[in-house]
């Protein structure tokens, strides 16, 4: 039965996952046309399926899903939709001439694309990349650190980036105790946030998909709202001049958070 249901999902369900995401990046604008009985569809769909089910559903999925098409998605479809609407939100709280440190950025790419779309608003960035696993090619200079320590200064930059970075982390408020140590004047975190059993759920399979391939670690601790707030302001002493909640597009799976943080 067991083997019978991999099969399945292998051969169905995978497809049908290429399927999904070549919707999220394609065919957004006609789907905004529906927005009211498209979102009643979806709710439907979730109010079919128990917590527990959908979690094991979910799970099996990327428990037989090939990390050859787990990687393809990613490389063609999620990670450049991701770096696309995350340069346009991202770029509207950085100014002329700052020093930005991005804390877990990868390759680099995402801060690459940034600076170029400052760029052609007239606006120039200073970015270095710090991250604990730093790729053989990269699209700015990362410097690798050992999760805990950031090997910086105090008060080296104007802004500290945190995109998707900290809920790959197991102590959130000593990653974001360095990140207030080592900026002058804000940190921005670009993160997630759930408010029920499927939104954590949802976020673990995108979680999944987006780095496993990769070998990142997984620990998935992903915050309420409540919890941020209490992160921010109670532990960490910062304050917070802006924040928001947002989906990329209709069919974004995800709950996405922002914060600018005043150090």
């Amino acid at each position: 039965m067991r083997a019978a249901l991999r099969y399945l999902l292998r051969m169905v369900v995978s497809p049908l996952l290429v399927g999904w995401f070549w919707v999220m990046e394609h065919c957004t604008h006609q789907l905004c046309r529906r927005r009211s009985n498209f979102t009643e569809v979806l709710t439907m769909l979730s109010l079919l399926l128990s917590d527990s089910t959908y979690a094991s559903f979910l799970d099996g999925v990327t428990q037989t899903c090939p990390t050859a098409i787990m990687r393809s998605l990613n490389e063609h479809i999620l990670f450049p939709l991701r770096r696309h609407y995350l340069t346009q939100i991202l770029a509207t709280h950085f100014q002329d001439h700052q020093t930005v440190l991005d804390l877990g950025a990868s390759n680099g790419k995402l801060a690459s694309r940034l600076k170029r779309t400052l760029a052609t608003r007239h606006q120039t960035i200073d970015v270095t990349g710090c991250d604990v696993h730093v790729p053989s090619q990269t699209y700015i200079p990362v410097v690798q650190y050992d999760g805990q320590r950031v090997p910086f200064a105090d008060n080296t930059f104007d802004v500290v980036l945190m995109t998707d970075m900290l809920h790959h982390t197991h102590d959130p408020r000593q990653m974001l105790q360095e990140a207030k140590r080592v900026s002058r004047r804000y940190i921005l975190i670009k993160d997630h946030y759930w408010r029920s059993p499927k939104d954590f759920t949802r976020l673990k399979f995108a979680d999944y998909i987006g780095n496993k391939p990769y070998g990142i670690h997984l620990p998935y601790n992903f915050l309420s709202q409540a919890d941020w707030t209490h992160l921010i302001q109670q532990q960490c002493g910062l304050s917070i001049e802006h924040q928001r909640t947002f989906r990329f597009n209709l069919i974004d799976p995800c709950k996405h958070i922002l914060f600018l943080l005043k150090v």
